[in-house]
């Protein structure tokens, strides 16, 4: 049926349908045709701002928006897409006001509790965000960020009693979720596993992988520095070293290292890092693959295996270190890094989970399981390799033959 001949409702069904599909040419089509009928049609107007701030033309979406709640005042939809609109553009106090009308008209609307908590956290507005999160949870809400992004904002504010509380909830609603089940480990220390799920770490990593690098830089990261200046000290400098970074994440230790390899293999557990670190061109093969498993595939292949900030997701360190050394060719290196462990909870264990999630070892354990591994000559010093929530995170660099 041609479109001059379809009914308001007809018309503004197909604009939906194809604008869902991803057809936008047809969908502003229709709905442009929809306005000539019914100029002020407060859903149309809605959706066609949604349409063309999809399409780049953000200002030109806000002021659709702003028409539609003209006609329609008390659509609490269209102030949180506003909200969302107003973010994008970095005006947050604006953005805030939006999400603060949606929820007085609809208080029930989860999404919009949780874009407000987000955006007060944003404007540094802490007490704000966390209310807003808290009256999203009360509402229990079934799309799990939520639980997600306020697990993350109590654990910087130091409540991990609270996030706690949050992570148990969340896998009471989701009992198989990897990153419940191991973010509740870290913040209470009951039932922790001897590493990190796979699937936590690719949800997280494949996640941070658009902005990974930023962060890292914005927490003084020093891991990838550290490690090839001390590797430079133990490995021949004739740029004919076979190397694996293991753990490879964006490539951050590639950079430093091709001029030192002959041929540079990287394997990543997250297909988004390994993607980012494609973009180098620094590597000759790239692999998303579990680290042990690929370690045992290839046997006596490399010179050096360098793991940066990557075995701190394994508690238990047998398994790395030994499919480490098989990988490795006799007079081989590992170096690698992991965060100190103080004063263990079990001093017969040697490692413990930490509130951020990562693991922390001591050095008398670390150093035991390099030797049952078979690697003879080992150096350890201590560095700091980062920052997190504003302190020093202390930890270990090792070279080990």
């Amino acid at each position: 049926m041609n479109s001059q001949v379809q009914s308001p409702q007809q018309l503004f069904t197909s604009a939906q349908t194809a604008h869902q599909a991803g057809h936008f040419d047809v969908a502003e089509s229709a709905y442009r045709a929809l306005l000539q009928q019914l100029p002020n049609d407060a859903d149309t107007l809605h959706f066609l701002g949604l349409l063309r701030f999809q399409r780049g033309e953000q200002q030109e979406g806000v002021d659709w928006l702003r028409k539609s709640l003209a006609a329609a005042p008390n659509n609490p939809h269209a102030w949180n897409n506003l909200g969302n609109m107003l973010v994008a553009q970095d005006q947050s106090q604006e953005a805030a006001a939006a999400y603060e009308r949606a929820t007085e008209l609809a208080p029930d609307l989860v999404q919009a509790w949780y874009n407000l908590g987000i955006c007060y956290r944003r404007s540094k507005r802490i007490d704000d965000s966390v209310s807003a999160f808290c009256k999203a949870v009360a509402l229990q809400p079934s799309d799990t960020m939520v639980y997600e992004r306020f697990g993350m904002l109590l654990y910087g504010l130091g409540r991990f009693k609270d996030a706690a509380d949050i992570y148990r909830k969340w896998l009471q609603l989701e009992p198989a979720n990897a990153t419940a089940r191991h973010m509740l480990a870290a913040m209470t220390g009951e039932a922790v596993p001897e590493r990190a799920d796979d699937e936590f770490l690719k949800r997280l990593f494949d996640g941070f992988a658009s902005n990974f690098d930023e962060q890292l830089a914005a927490l003084g990261y020093r891991a990838p520095e550290l490690l090839v200046s001390a590797l430079g000290d133990h490995v021949r400098s004739d740029g004919q070293l076979v190397v694996l970074d293991a753990g490879c994440g964006t490539g951050l230790c590639g950079v430093l290292l091709r001029s030192m390899t002959r041929h540079l293999v990287g394997v990543d557990l997250s297909a988004g890092m390994v993607a980012k670190a494609q973009e180098r061109k620094l590597y000759d093969e790239l692999e998303v693959a579990e680290l042990c498993e690929f370690m045992r595939s290839r046997p006596a292949a490399f010179d050096v295996v360098i793991s940066a900030d990557t075995l701190v997701y394994f508690g238990a360190l047998a398994e790395a270190f030994t499919a480490a050394r098989g990988c490795l060719r006799p007079g081989g290196t590992l170096a690698f890094t992991l965060e100190r462990l103080n004063n263990p909870p079990d001093s017969k264990v040697g490692f413990a989970i930490q509130p951020h999630g990562r693991y922390a070892h001591t050095e008398e354990y670390l150093r035991s399981n390099l030797q049952a591994a078979g690697f003879n000559s080992v150096n350890c010093r201590d560095v700091v390799l980062r920052k997190e929530r504003g302190q020093d995170v202390a930890g270990y660099l090792v070279v080990a033959s």
